[in-house]
């Protein structure tokens, strides 16, 4: 699968300019935390991944690639912290082109700082294949444009999701 990334600084860029799978027949490829970030505990956070990305497969018949949908999959070593990927798996719909993020739980008692260059979650093809990074300026447009995490069913803006999961004032 190509995965077609478009960072959204040139400090972003400078860290996917080399960037790919660590060994062979890795299916996924890590993505960067962009920015340190602390969770507190009990709350329910995005974390921005600095990049819009699109993924692409040869169509059939070798005709034209095909725009498919890819997933956002949490990396084994995310174990080893205090954070869970709230819907446990991100689909990415295929027309989808706003900002990667991922939704985290902080699970413990404790905050939790993420620090920029970490790597909690990896871009993953549905059958499993490897992935191909190849940086953009632009990616292309598409009649689903931004709109995410439930952007189908919420009002505009930022999704509730920013409350800790133990606030039922709110």
């Amino acid at each position: 699968m190509l995965l077609r990334v478009q960072a959204l600084t040139p400090e972003v860029r400078a860290m996917y300019a080399a960037h790919g799978h660590y060994h062979e027949g890795d299916s996924g490829v890590d993505l960067f935390v962009v920015q340190d970030q602390e969770i507190q505990p009990g709350e329910t956070a995005f974390v921005k991944l600095g990049i819009k990305a699109a993924a692409f497969t040869p169509a059939e018949g070798g005709e034209q690639e095909k725009n498919v949908s890819w997933l956002i999959m949490p990396r084994s070593s995310i174990s080893k912290t205090p954070l869970r990927l709230a819907n446990s798996v991100g689909l990415i719909d295929a027309g989808y082109r706003g900002e990667i993020m991922a939704a985290v739980d902080n699970i413990k008692t404790v905050p939790h700082t993420l620090k920029k260059g970490d790597r909690i979650v990896q871009a993953v093809a549905f059958s499993g294949e490897g992935i191909t990074l190849e940086l953009v300026d632009e990616l292309n447009k598409t009649a689903r444009g931004e709109g995410g995490f439930g952007s189908t069913t919420c009002p505009a803006g930022e999704p509730e999701m920013k409350k800790a999961k133990n606030d039922v004032a709110n």
